[in-house]
């Protein structure tokens, strides 16, 4: 197995209601077994403070797509399409499993490694689905 340094991405995901109120924060890490996605709802004056911090852990396998959308010769946003929409049903500004990432400043560089990463991890995720299917056909 190939060992691969973790990617690390902030984002924000915009406030969907006119007031603000639910705007999230948050980090994706993409390790070598899996990605943990952590987010939390900033903090406003309607809600106090700051809101508490959730983690989701997908699989490779998990993820359908990624794209990254550049702007000016920029990465701007993360788009990720997650297999199974009831994963981050919870999480405000997810539509049907598709998670629109707004990368923060910090991380834009690192975003730039993240294509090559995903198609390796679930071509790797793929094979090893495969191969367990064909033991499971032969009774192995």
């Amino acid at each position: 197995m190939i060992s691969i340094d973790p990617i690390n991405i902030h984002f924000c995901i915009p406030a969907t209601d006119p007031l603000g109120r639910q705007e999230v924060l948050g980090k994706v890490r993409f390790l070598p077994d899996h990605v943990a996605l952590s987010w939390r709802m900033k903090g406003s004056v309607f809600r106090g403070g700051k809101g508490e911090m959730t983690t989701i852990e997908l699989s490779y396998g998990e993820i359908e797509h990624v794209e990254l959308v550049k702007q000016w010769f920029r990465i701007r946003r993360l788009i990720l399409r997650i297999s199974n929409p009831e994963v981050v049903k919870d999480i405000p500004g997810v539509d049907m499993g598709k998670m629109i990432l707004h990368i923060d400043d910090r991380s834009r560089a690192e975003a730039g490694k993240l294509t090559d990463l995903i198609d390796f991890k679930r071509s790797q995720f793929i094979l090893d689905d495969h191969e367990q299917r064909l033991k499971a056909m032969r009774g192995e």
